[in-house]
């Protein structure tokens, strides 16, 4: 699709610094219309909407945000949890004056735009949940977590160990050999380097190995988008038995749709940026 983007000016962006809950997050909102809010992930921070936000600013007024602990925002020696980073994201809405809004959380930042959704559902009028969504890991994704956190620990968030790991989760095979290993694992040292630490990582990786919100799905009442890559093996289409996917995700759900992006790893705001912006747009439309 020739989304306007591609003839138009972008939109300017108006950058700012909110005091909340006793630390500053760092945000940014660009567009006008209805407020689409996007929640960041547990390495790249809103540096992982990159390709999206630019066609949605189209559309609508999208602000991004960095958590506490990420990116520009304030790094507070403290423990992270899911709770902190959802009480944080009503404060800054309610710092900006925003009441209700659409909720954009891509993988990390789909487990906490689920619990914001099921603790404040009068803030959020629409759900989206994208790289994958997962209402509890499975087996061998509580392994890929806590490989991650042991990578963190021994090596360091921006080491050339845990870049490749984290790649390789993060993305098809196809799209590994098309763009080249040595590209990608460059390009993950930089963003993990610049927007997280060790210690907040490791912590993230912790709230999503403990998540388990399956017996609280039914209970949203956003009307939600659920997006997965069908390559995706981190928060995958079909998880194991003792886990539930995106697949079940959207099934539990009462009012959501499934969006399977065929060949897309985990990454598929990278692998398939023109098809993941159609569906977003199709859905908040």
């Amino acid at each position: 699709m020739d989304h306007p983007l591609n003839a138009q000016q972008s939109p300017v962006a108006r950058q700012g610094i909110a005091d909340v809950n006793g630390t500053n997050l760092w945000y940014e909102i660009v567009g006008v219309g209805e407020c689409v809010v996007q929640v960041g992930g547990a390495v790249s921070a809103h540096e992982g909407y990159d390709t999206v936000t630019p066609h949605l600013a189209q559309h609508f007024e999208v602000l991004n945000y960095d958590h506490r602990g990420y990116g520009l925002s304030a790094r507070p020696r403290q423990r992270y949890t899911i709770d902190v980073w959802c009480d944080d994201l009503a404060a800054l809405l309610d710092h900006l004056g925003k009441d209700r809004v659409h909720i954009h959380g891509g993988s990390m930042g789909s487990f906490v735009a689920i619990a914001f959704a099921l603790a404040r559902p009068e803030r959020v009028d629409k759900l989206l949940l994208g790289a994958g969504a997962v209402a509890k890991c499975d087996g061998m994704g509580v392994s890929h977590f806590r490989v991650w956190q042991h990578l963190a620990q021994a090596f360091g968030i921006g080491s050339r160990q845990l870049a490749d790991e984290l790649v390789n989760k993060a993305f098809s095979r196809d799209y590994i050999d098309r763009i080249g290993l040595d590209t990608l694992v460059k390009g993950m040292v930089d963003s993990a380097s610049r927007n997280a630490d060790t210690e907040v990582f490791i912590d993230a990786c912790q709230v999503m190995i403990d998540a388990d919100v399956r017996d609280a799905l039914a209970n949203l009442t956003a009307p939600t988008l659920v997006m997965v890559g069908s390559d995706d093996v981190l928060t995958p289409l079909d998880a194991g038995p003792t886990g539930a996917g995106a697949r079940r995700v959207a099934e539990m759900i009462p009012n959501a749709t499934l969006k399977v992006f065929e060949g897309s790893g985990h990454g598929h705001y990278i692998e398939q940026p023109d098809e993941s912006i159609d569906a977003i747009l199709d859905f908040l439309r």
